[in-house]
Protein backbone atom coordinates (compact mmCIF):
# COMPACT_ATOMS: atom_id res chain seq x y z
CA UNK A 1 0.00 0.00 0.00
CA UNK A 2 1.36 3.39 -0.51
CA UNK A 3 0.50 6.78 1.07
CA UNK A 4 1.59 10.51 0.26
CA UNK A 5 2.50 12.87 3.23
CA UNK A 6 3.18 16.52 2.49
CA UNK A 7 4.09 19.14 4.25
CA UNK A 8 2.54 22.52 2.99
CA UNK A 9 5.45 25.06 3.22
CA UNK A 10 4.82 28.45 3.11
CA UNK A 11 7.69 30.42 2.96
CA UNK A 12 11.80 29.88 3.57
CA UNK A 13 13.33 26.85 5.60
CA UNK A 14 16.70 26.01 6.36
CA UNK A 15 18.40 22.69 5.51
CA UNK A 16 18.29 21.19 8.91
CA UNK A 17 14.20 22.60 9.11
CA UNK A 18 13.83 20.33 5.53
CA UNK A 19 15.57 17.31 7.04
CA UNK A 20 13.64 17.75 10.31
CA UNK A 21 10.08 17.72 8.71
CA UNK A 22 11.16 14.85 5.61
CA UNK A 23 12.15 13.02 8.46
CA UNK A 24 8.36 13.54 10.72
CA UNK A 25 6.58 12.71 7.04
CA UNK A 26 8.54 9.45 7.06
CA UNK A 27 7.35 8.29 10.24
CA UNK A 28 4.33 5.74 10.74
CA UNK A 29 1.72 6.59 13.01
CA UNK A 30 3.46 5.43 16.37
CA UNK A 31 6.24 7.25 15.01
CA UNK A 32 8.71 4.47 13.81
CA UNK A 33 10.65 6.53 10.52
CA UNK A 34 10.41 4.65 7.45
CA UNK A 35 13.35 4.09 5.40
CA UNK A 36 14.54 6.35 3.03
CA UNK A 37 14.95 4.11 -0.16
CA UNK A 38 16.91 7.02 -2.26
CA UNK A 39 19.34 5.48 -5.18
CA UNK A 40 19.83 8.90 -7.03
CA UNK A 41 19.43 12.57 -7.02
CA UNK A 42 17.15 14.41 -8.95
CA UNK A 43 16.99 17.42 -9.81
CA UNK A 44 15.01 19.23 -11.68
CA UNK A 45 14.36 22.88 -13.15
CA UNK A 46 10.93 24.26 -14.17
CA UNK A 47 8.96 27.52 -14.63
CA UNK A 48 5.83 28.16 -13.32
CA UNK A 49 3.78 27.62 -16.47
CA UNK A 50 5.07 24.21 -16.36
CA UNK A 51 5.20 23.22 -12.52
CA UNK A 52 1.82 21.38 -12.14
CA UNK A 53 2.55 18.45 -14.78
CA UNK A 54 6.46 18.32 -14.18
CA UNK A 55 5.58 17.86 -10.43
CA UNK A 56 2.87 14.65 -11.31
CA UNK A 57 5.75 13.02 -13.48
CA UNK A 58 8.14 13.81 -11.06
CA UNK A 59 5.61 11.90 -8.32
CA UNK A 60 5.34 8.78 -10.82
CA UNK A 61 9.19 8.60 -11.36
CA UNK A 62 9.01 7.83 -7.18
CA UNK A 63 8.22 4.16 -7.43
CA UNK A 64 10.25 3.07 -9.91
CA UNK A 65 13.69 4.92 -9.29
CA UNK A 66 13.26 6.36 -5.12
CA UNK A 67 15.06 9.22 -5.17
CA UNK A 68 15.49 12.52 -3.45
CA UNK A 69 13.84 14.74 -5.92
CA UNK A 70 14.57 18.41 -5.67
CA UNK A 71 12.20 20.65 -7.85
CA UNK A 72 13.22 24.21 -8.29
CA UNK A 73 10.57 26.53 -10.10
CA UNK A 74 12.21 29.35 -11.26
CA UNK A 75 10.54 33.09 -11.57
CA UNK A 76 13.60 35.34 -12.49
CA UNK A 77 10.88 38.18 -13.04
CA UNK A 78 8.99 37.80 -9.46
CA UNK A 79 10.16 41.06 -7.59
CA UNK A 80 12.30 39.95 -4.88
CA UNK A 81 10.80 41.00 -1.02
CA UNK A 82 12.35 43.34 1.31
CA UNK A 83 11.99 40.69 4.11
CA UNK A 84 14.31 37.99 1.96
CA UNK A 85 15.24 35.91 -0.16
CA UNK A 86 11.41 34.79 -2.42
CA UNK A 87 11.94 31.29 -1.77
CA UNK A 88 8.83 28.92 -0.78
CA UNK A 89 9.74 25.70 0.76
CA UNK A 90 7.27 22.56 0.02
CA UNK A 91 7.73 19.00 1.00
CA UNK A 92 6.34 15.67 -0.04
CA UNK A 93 7.16 11.70 0.59
CA UNK A 94 5.69 8.99 -1.14
CA UNK A 95 6.21 5.63 1.24
CA UNK A 96 5.23 2.40 0.07
CA UNK A 97 4.73 -0.69 3.34
CA UNK A 98 7.09 -3.66 1.99
CA UNK A 99 7.12 -6.74 3.69
CA UNK A 100 4.33 -6.13 5.62
CA UNK A 101 3.26 -3.12 7.75
CA UNK A 102 6.59 -3.26 9.67
CA UNK A 103 8.93 -1.93 6.96
CA UNK A 104 8.16 1.33 5.19
CA UNK A 105 10.77 2.59 1.91
CA UNK A 106 9.83 6.36 1.17
CA UNK A 107 10.70 8.68 -1.49
CA UNK A 108 11.42 12.31 -1.16
CA UNK A 109 10.66 15.55 -3.01
CA UNK A 110 11.73 19.03 -1.73
CA UNK A 111 9.52 21.48 -3.99
CA UNK A 112 11.10 25.26 -4.03
CA UNK A 113 9.90 27.95 -5.87
CA UNK A 114 12.48 30.58 -6.09
CA UNK A 115 11.94 34.01 -7.65
CA UNK A 116 13.75 37.26 -8.34
CA UNK A 117 17.79 37.18 -8.18
CA UNK A 118 17.37 34.41 -5.96
CA UNK A 119 16.26 32.24 -9.49
CA UNK A 120 19.62 33.16 -10.73
CA UNK A 121 21.36 30.79 -7.95
CA UNK A 122 19.78 27.98 -8.03
CA UNK A 123 22.96 25.60 -7.18
CA UNK A 124 23.09 27.64 -4.13
CA UNK A 125 19.62 26.37 -3.18
CA UNK A 126 20.38 22.91 -4.62
CA UNK A 127 23.35 21.90 -3.30
CA UNK A 128 22.80 21.58 0.43
CA UNK A 129 20.10 19.52 -0.03
CA UNK A 130 21.44 16.61 -2.26
CA UNK A 131 22.04 13.56 -0.40
CA UNK A 132 25.76 12.54 -0.36
CA UNK A 133 27.49 9.92 -2.57
CA UNK A 134 24.58 9.01 -4.61
CA UNK A 135 24.44 10.30 -8.19
CA UNK A 136 23.08 13.59 -9.01
CA UNK A 137 21.06 13.89 -12.45
CA UNK A 138 19.99 17.04 -13.59
CA UNK A 139 16.97 17.24 -15.45
CA UNK A 140 15.74 20.52 -18.01
CA UNK A 141 12.13 19.44 -19.42
CA UNK A 142 11.66 22.96 -21.18
CA UNK A 143 15.27 23.86 -22.41
CA UNK A 144 17.83 25.53 -20.97
CA UNK A 145 20.10 28.64 -21.74
CA UNK A 146 23.89 27.44 -22.37
CA UNK A 147 25.19 30.74 -21.79
CA UNK A 148 23.57 31.03 -18.71
CA UNK A 149 25.40 31.50 -15.00
CA UNK A 150 22.83 29.22 -13.28
CA UNK A 151 23.50 26.43 -16.01
CA UNK A 152 27.05 26.50 -15.45
CA UNK A 153 26.91 26.02 -11.62
CA UNK A 154 23.97 23.76 -11.89
CA UNK A 155 25.82 21.47 -14.17
CA UNK A 156 28.59 21.40 -11.79
CA UNK A 157 26.71 19.77 -9.19
CA UNK A 158 25.31 16.95 -11.87
CA UNK A 159 26.72 13.55 -13.14
CA UNK A 160 24.62 13.58 -16.08
CA UNK A 161 22.11 16.24 -17.40
CA UNK A 162 18.85 15.20 -19.46
CA UNK A 163 17.34 17.62 -21.50
CA UNK A 164 14.82 17.34 -23.83
CA UNK A 165 15.89 19.00 -27.52
CA UNK A 166 12.62 18.95 -28.95
CA UNK A 167 11.46 21.69 -26.70
CA UNK A 168 13.83 24.35 -27.99
CA UNK A 169 12.40 27.61 -29.34
CA UNK A 170 14.71 26.74 -32.33
CA UNK A 171 14.98 23.37 -34.50
CA UNK A 172 18.74 22.55 -33.84
CA UNK A 173 19.40 24.87 -30.84
CA UNK A 174 19.87 22.52 -28.05
CA UNK A 175 21.80 19.93 -30.43
CA UNK A 176 24.04 23.19 -31.07
CA UNK A 177 24.02 23.50 -27.62
CA UNK A 178 24.80 20.36 -26.38
CA UNK A 179 27.59 19.59 -28.83
CA UNK A 180 29.43 22.53 -27.69
CA UNK A 181 29.25 21.64 -23.78
CA UNK A 182 30.39 18.04 -24.24
CA UNK A 183 33.60 19.59 -25.93
CA UNK A 184 34.67 21.03 -22.70
CA UNK A 185 37.47 18.89 -20.44
CA UNK A 186 35.03 19.35 -17.19
CA UNK A 187 31.38 18.97 -19.01
CA UNK A 188 29.27 16.59 -17.25
CA UNK A 189 27.41 13.42 -19.74
CA UNK A 190 24.77 14.23 -21.36
CA UNK A 191 21.19 12.64 -22.12
CA UNK A 192 18.68 13.65 -24.30
CA UNK A 193 14.80 12.66 -24.23
CA UNK A 194 14.93 12.78 -27.97
CA UNK A 195 17.61 10.39 -28.43
CA UNK A 196 15.65 7.89 -25.93
CA UNK A 197 12.96 7.81 -27.66
CA UNK A 198 14.36 6.78 -30.87
CA UNK A 199 15.88 3.44 -29.04
CA UNK A 200 12.88 1.12 -30.77
CA UNK A 201 13.53 3.42 -34.22
CA UNK A 202 17.15 2.02 -34.11
CA UNK A 203 16.71 -1.45 -33.39
CA UNK A 204 13.96 -2.09 -35.43
CA UNK A 205 16.54 -0.54 -38.43
CA UNK A 206 19.59 -2.76 -37.19
CA UNK A 207 17.09 -5.72 -37.49
CA UNK A 208 16.15 -5.33 -41.20
CA UNK A 209 19.43 -6.38 -41.69
CA UNK A 210 20.58 -8.75 -39.34
CA UNK A 211 19.81 -11.95 -41.33
CA UNK A 212 23.05 -12.60 -42.86
CA UNK A 213 22.17 -12.60 -46.57
CA UNK A 214 20.99 -8.90 -45.88
CA UNK A 215 24.49 -7.63 -43.77
CA UNK A 216 26.64 -6.53 -46.48
CA UNK A 217 23.54 -4.31 -47.99
CA UNK A 218 23.94 -1.73 -44.96
CA UNK A 219 27.55 -0.82 -46.72
CA UNK A 220 25.76 -0.16 -49.89
CA UNK A 221 22.97 2.04 -48.81
CA UNK A 222 22.76 4.79 -51.54
CA UNK A 223 19.47 6.83 -50.70
CA UNK A 224 17.57 7.37 -47.51
CA UNK A 225 14.50 9.42 -46.70
CA UNK A 226 13.09 10.52 -43.79
CA UNK A 227 9.67 12.17 -42.46
CA UNK A 228 8.58 14.09 -39.85
CA UNK A 229 6.18 15.68 -37.91
CA UNK A 230 6.57 19.26 -37.53
CA UNK A 231 8.10 18.70 -33.46
CA UNK A 232 10.37 16.07 -34.57
CA UNK A 233 13.42 17.74 -36.31
CA UNK A 234 15.42 16.97 -33.18
CA UNK A 235 14.48 13.45 -33.28
CA UNK A 236 14.83 13.51 -37.23
CA UNK A 237 18.66 14.95 -37.29
CA UNK A 238 19.42 12.65 -34.46
CA UNK A 239 18.68 9.43 -36.12
CA UNK A 240 20.49 10.60 -39.91
CA UNK A 241 23.46 11.73 -37.61
CA UNK A 242 22.94 8.24 -35.70
CA UNK A 243 23.62 6.00 -39.56
CA UNK A 244 26.19 8.44 -40.51
CA UNK A 245 28.20 8.11 -37.40
CA UNK A 246 27.26 4.01 -37.34
CA UNK A 247 28.05 3.62 -41.02
CA UNK A 248 31.01 5.93 -41.37
CA UNK A 249 29.77 8.64 -43.33
CA UNK A 250 31.11 11.90 -43.91
CA UNK A 251 29.07 15.01 -44.82
CA UNK A 252 29.45 17.12 -48.27
CA UNK A 253 27.02 19.33 -48.63
CA UNK A 254 23.49 19.53 -46.84
CA UNK A 255 20.38 22.46 -48.02
CA UNK A 256 17.82 23.50 -46.66
CA UNK A 257 14.29 24.50 -48.25
CA UNK A 258 10.40 25.05 -47.23
CA UNK A 259 10.43 21.31 -48.73
CA UNK A 260 12.98 20.00 -46.38
CA UNK A 261 16.18 19.23 -46.34
CA UNK A 262 19.12 17.43 -48.47
CA UNK A 263 22.03 15.99 -47.09
CA UNK A 264 24.92 14.71 -49.50
CA UNK A 265 26.95 11.67 -47.49
CA UNK A 266 30.36 9.90 -48.77
CA UNK A 267 30.56 6.42 -47.94
CA UNK A 268 33.86 4.91 -46.79
CA UNK A 269 34.24 3.33 -50.05
CA UNK A 270 33.62 6.88 -51.65
CA UNK A 271 30.46 6.31 -53.26
CA UNK A 272 27.55 9.26 -52.35
CA UNK A 273 24.59 8.66 -50.24
CA UNK A 274 21.67 11.10 -50.44
CA UNK A 275 19.14 12.16 -47.60
CA UNK A 276 16.26 13.59 -48.51
CA UNK A 277 14.28 14.81 -44.70
CA UNK A 278 10.61 16.36 -45.15
CA UNK A 279 8.26 17.40 -42.92
CA UNK A 280 4.53 16.01 -42.62
CA UNK A 281 1.67 17.88 -42.16
CA UNK A 282 -0.40 15.27 -40.45
CA UNK A 283 -0.92 15.18 -37.09
CA UNK A 284 1.19 12.17 -35.37
CA UNK A 285 4.36 11.97 -33.58
CA UNK A 286 7.56 13.03 -34.22
CA UNK A 287 8.97 10.29 -36.50
CA UNK A 288 6.54 8.89 -39.55
CA UNK A 289 8.78 7.22 -41.28
CA UNK A 290 12.32 6.25 -42.80
CA UNK A 291 13.23 4.27 -45.57
CA UNK A 292 16.90 2.97 -46.86
CA UNK A 293 17.69 2.18 -50.62
CA UNK A 294 20.44 -0.29 -51.17
CA UNK A 295 20.71 -1.61 -55.20
CA UNK A 296 17.05 -3.40 -55.77
CA UNK A 297 15.95 -3.60 -51.77
CA UNK A 298 14.44 -0.86 -49.80
CA UNK A 299 14.35 -1.09 -46.09
CA UNK A 300 11.35 0.77 -44.31
CA UNK A 301 10.32 1.76 -40.91
CA UNK A 302 7.02 3.37 -40.56
CA UNK A 303 4.28 3.92 -37.92
CA UNK A 304 1.28 1.83 -38.32
CA UNK A 305 -2.19 1.58 -36.57
CA UNK A 306 -2.74 4.81 -34.74
CA UNK A 307 0.72 5.51 -33.98
CA UNK A 308 0.80 2.91 -30.94
CA UNK A 309 2.57 0.06 -33.01
CA UNK A 310 5.53 0.35 -35.92
CA UNK A 311 6.01 -1.62 -38.94
CA UNK A 312 8.82 -2.89 -41.01
CA UNK A 313 9.14 -3.97 -44.22
CA UNK A 314 12.05 -5.67 -46.80
CA UNK A 315 10.94 -4.62 -50.98
CA UNK A 316 13.09 -6.22 -53.17
CA UNK A 317 11.89 -4.44 -56.24
CA UNK A 318 8.06 -4.16 -56.55
CA UNK A 319 7.79 -7.64 -54.00
CA UNK A 320 7.20 -7.71 -50.77
CA UNK A 321 10.31 -10.65 -49.17
CA UNK A 322 9.46 -8.90 -45.47
CA UNK A 323 7.47 -7.81 -43.09
CA UNK A 324 7.05 -7.49 -38.98
CA UNK A 325 5.07 -5.57 -37.05
CA UNK A 326 6.11 -4.26 -33.79
CA UNK A 327 4.27 -2.49 -30.38
CA UNK A 328 6.01 0.64 -29.81
CA UNK A 329 4.44 1.14 -26.29
CA UNK A 330 3.61 4.10 -24.58
CA UNK A 331 6.98 7.04 -24.58
CA UNK A 332 5.54 9.43 -22.25
CA UNK A 333 7.66 11.87 -19.94
CA UNK A 334 8.50 9.84 -16.68
CA UNK A 335 8.70 6.44 -19.08
CA UNK A 336 11.40 8.61 -21.00
CA UNK A 337 13.32 9.96 -18.18
CA UNK A 338 13.15 6.99 -16.34
CA UNK A 339 14.69 5.35 -19.39
CA UNK A 340 17.72 7.83 -18.58
CA UNK A 341 18.20 7.41 -15.21
CA UNK A 342 19.21 4.08 -15.92
CA UNK A 343 22.46 5.41 -17.09
CA UNK A 344 25.17 6.90 -15.34
CA UNK A 345 28.56 7.60 -17.83
CA UNK A 346 28.64 8.99 -21.18
CA UNK A 347 26.53 7.59 -24.22
CA UNK A 348 28.95 7.57 -27.09
CA UNK A 349 26.59 6.67 -29.41
CA UNK A 350 24.47 9.58 -28.61
CA UNK A 351 27.58 11.28 -28.88
CA UNK A 352 28.45 10.39 -31.97
CA UNK A 353 24.84 10.87 -33.38
CA UNK A 354 25.05 14.32 -31.81
CA UNK A 355 27.99 15.65 -33.72
CA UNK A 356 26.88 14.20 -37.53
CA UNK A 357 23.91 16.07 -36.46
CA UNK A 358 25.58 19.46 -35.62
CA UNK A 359 27.63 19.15 -38.73
CA UNK A 360 24.24 18.95 -41.07
CA UNK A 361 23.29 22.03 -38.89
CA UNK A 362 26.04 24.07 -39.38
CA UNK A 363 26.15 23.65 -43.44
Amino acid sequence: MSETRQHPGGGAMSVEEIEHELGSLRADEEGQPGLRASVLNLVVVTDDDNADRVTDEVARLAGRYPSRAILLISDPDEPEPETGPALDVGLSVFCEARGGQESRVCAEQITVHAGGATAGHLESIAGPLLIPDLPVFLFYPHGFDPASPELAGMSRLADRVIVDSAASEQPGECIRAVAGMLREEESPAFGDLQWVALSPWRSLLANLFEPPERAGMLQEVERVELKHAPDGTCRALLLIGWLADSLGWTIRQATESSDGREIHFVRPDGEEVLVSVSESSEPEEYLRRIRLYAGDYSFQVSRHREQTDARTTVMHGDELVGERTVHLGALDLSVLVGEELRYRGRDTAYEGALRKAEEVLEQ
